[in-house]
């Protein structure tokens, strides 16, 4: 743990595992500063820690579960964690802004739609890869992700027969899914 004396501004871009993992880090390290902290309740305020998260989505999804989740509707609606339900997340010294980066300078983040710069002193760039639906996720909010979702799962649920393109990791797991589900279809 580190006590920090003199402010700084750390700029999160992108907030699933890497950079919720990054964030959660950076709360321990330099805001859970009690000895005692046991992370069962909010670690106290540091005014001189600034930390800004910018992510387009409104939450975490948990993608590793998405094939799954096309084929056990219960258990996809599970898949989006909204921020706001992260108890540690919403600490004084963390703010969240749901937004699109659009320029990383040395100095400071742009947002799409130019509402004001993000400066920082460090930056973490945690942006991940982007995947087509349903496996990724263009949603930005829950209730629009519940929605797709639900549309793909009654698209699988009513084929006869669907076709996996690609043999990868993904698409094994996929092909699992369904087949473990729904073993009659082809």
């Amino acid at each position: 743990m580190h006590l920090v004396t003199k402010p700084v501004r750390i700029a999160v871009a992108g907030g699933n595992f890497a950079g919720l993992n990054a964030i959660k880090s950076l709360y321990l390290q330099l805001l859970a500063t009690n000895p005692d902290y046991d992370g069962t309740k909010q670690a106290p305020p540091n005014p001189n820690v600034n930390i800004t998260l910018i992510d387009r989505k409104d939450g975490f999804v948990h993608y590793l579960g998405m094939t799954r989740g096309l084929t056990q509707p219960e258990y996809g609606s599970k898949l989006w964690i909204p921020y706001n339900d992260m108890p540690w997340l919403q600490h004084p010294s963390i703010t969240i802004k749901k937004n699109i980066v659009s320029k990383i300078t040395p100095t400071h983040i742009e947002l799409a739609d130019a509402s004001e710069r993000i400066e920082f002193d460090y930056l973490v760039i945690a942006l991940g890869q982007s995947r087509n639906a349903p496996i990724g996720v263009a949603s930005s909010t829950k209730s629009e992700y519940l929605d797709a979702m639900s549309k793909y799962q009654t698209s699988v649920k009513e084929a006869q027969s669907i076709v996996v393109v690609g043999g990868g990791a993904v698409g094994t797991e996929l092909a699992a899914d369904i087949k473990s589900d729904y073993p009659e279809k082809q």
